[in-house]
């Protein structure tokens, strides 16, 4: 096989039936020189053989226990031979040729440093994922308790969580489920930080590239369908905390002692009104 263009790597832990899915959507709605790699962290539901019976062609790369998302995706990207590399969820389906799509947009637009595409929900809804940088007043607008008051109207220019998604635009970051990123770019800002078992690295990833002159964008014109969170809601109560604490480490990362103050004064008024409200509507709510 010729060098290929295009490097997608699925991470998988326990979603065998929907990464069968995936992988199938990709074969089937992908002309670009591709080669997909697996990685799988230890999944209990035989998803490593299904792969290797059904899918030879993929490179398969099966641990014998969970490394997290970022450090899996590294073991694939390290070895990944494509011009671009594409993170893919493994809940999710690629529709009329996304990525055939996505490299294009990336072979003639040659500023942009990585790429994200219109991800739908199930039923072809809308499911919001270009977003802005974390900002402390960004975070408490789009925080769900103010948003209780908040006008939306006003905050959709401002703020991308409200935006429509409906032209392709650059924007600060995208969600990781469907990321391309140029092998350059790559050697340039390194892998991942596994550091983020879980939630964030993309974001990390994206605001290391803005820093050294990357830029990022969302393209409309492809569409891939997001099931979402069908690992994580396995453990529903251990996510919600990896996903706090991956926050937790983002901030302080990138954004010092004064804003990780206010992002947990932020967290603990926000659970504590969620809480008192779900009591009173006689609901449990727990965080881990």
């Amino acid at each position: 096989m010729n060098r290929p263009i295009l490097s997608v790597v699925v991470v998988n832990w326990n979603t065998r039936a929907l990464l069968k899915a995936c992988l199938e959507s990709i074969q089937e709605q992908t002309l670009t020189p591709t080669e997909v790699w697996v990685v799988d962290n230890g999944s209990a539901d035989h998803s490593p053989e299904m792969v290797a019976t059904d899918f030879p062609d993929v490179r398969l790369i099966a641990n014998d226990h969970n490394l997290g998302f970022a450090a899996a995706n590294n073991q694939a990207i390290a070895q990944a031979r494509g011009r671009y590399v594409l993170l893919l969820n493994s809940d999710t389906v690629v529709l009329d040729h996304a990525l055939d799509r996505m490299v294009a947009f990336l072979e003639n637009h040659q500023g942009a440093g990585a790429v994200g595409c219109k991800l739908l929900n199930g039923d072809r809804t809308l499911q919001p994922s270009a977003h802005n940088f974390y900002s402390t007043m960004g975070s408490l607008i789009e925080n769900k308790l103010v948003a209780l008051f908040w006008k939306r109207r006003s905050a959709r220019t401002r703020f991308l969580s409200y935006w429509d998604h409906a032209s392709t635009r650059q924007v600060d970051w995208v969600t990781g489920a469907c990321l391309m990123v140029r092998r350059d770019v790559v050697e340039t800002v390194g892998l991942l930080d596994e550091r983020f078992f879980m939630y964030g690295e993309e974001i990390d990833w994206q605001m290391r590239m803005a820093k050294v002159g990357h830029r990022v964008y969302f393209l409309s014109e492809a569409e891939i369908i997001h099931l979402g969170g069908a690992s994580s809601a396995r453990i529903p109560a251990r996510m919600r905390r990896q996903e706090y604490h991956s926050r937790a480490l983002l901030i302080d990362k990138h954004y010092g002692r004064a804003a990780r103050l206010t992002f947990h004064a932020k967290t603990a008024v926000s659970i504590g009104f969620w809480r008192a409200l779900n009591a009173l509507r006689g609901r449990k709510v727990s965080w881990g």
